[in-house]
């Protein structure tokens, strides 16, 4: 793939270039619910249809714009060794992960077309949200992470099969 970086403050012009295939909402940090930017972007991502994958905040940011709230874990996520489930495939690996924030998915609107697709085994918080139509997925761990566990590297391929197919 041929990759441009943009900075969180780009507008949706600039992101949804003629160019562009798919769009990747990066890790970083923050509080999502404090960057209402990003969260319209994010919105105007989903609205045009193209592939969209989230990750970390990405999935955090991707998760406030179809309607879910974010809220701070009892208990954070660091290291490398989290495991997680596919809901579709009931697939379980091994993420690694570094964040405070969780989506809510019991607050997700049935109208988003999003529902959650991945939960944490320890404590069933969301750990991946899927759109029923449109091809975006969202992922609360770190799939590029390294050194550590490289059972999340899949997330690329489907992304690289969505881009492929726009």
């Amino acid at each position: 793939v041929r990759v441009r970086v943009l900075p969180h403050t780009a507008s949706p012009d600039e992101v949804l270039a003629a160019d562009t295939t798919g769009v990747v909402l990066s890790p970083g940090p923050g509080d999502p619910a404090r960057l209402d930017g990003p969260v319209a972007l994010a919105r105007a991502v989903i609205d045009d249809g193209r592939p969209l994958l989230g990750i970390c905040l990405g999935h955090q940011i991707i998760g406030r714009a179809a309607g879910a709230e974010t809220r701070r874990l009892r208990f954070g996520h660091h290291g490398a060794n989290h495991p997680v489930q596919d809901l579709d495939t009931g697939y379980v690996q091994v993420t690694a992960q570094n964040h405070e924030v969780q989506v809510v998915g019991d607050g997700l609107p049935a109208s988003s077309g999003f529902r959650v697709s991945q939960l944490n085994l320890n404590d069933r918080s969301v750990e991946g949200l899927r759109h029923a139509e449109r091809p975006i997925e969202t992922v609360q761990y770190h799939p590029e992470g390294a050194p550590g566990p490289l059972d999340a590297l899949a997330v690329f391929d489907r992304f690289a099969e969505a881009c492929r197919r726009a």
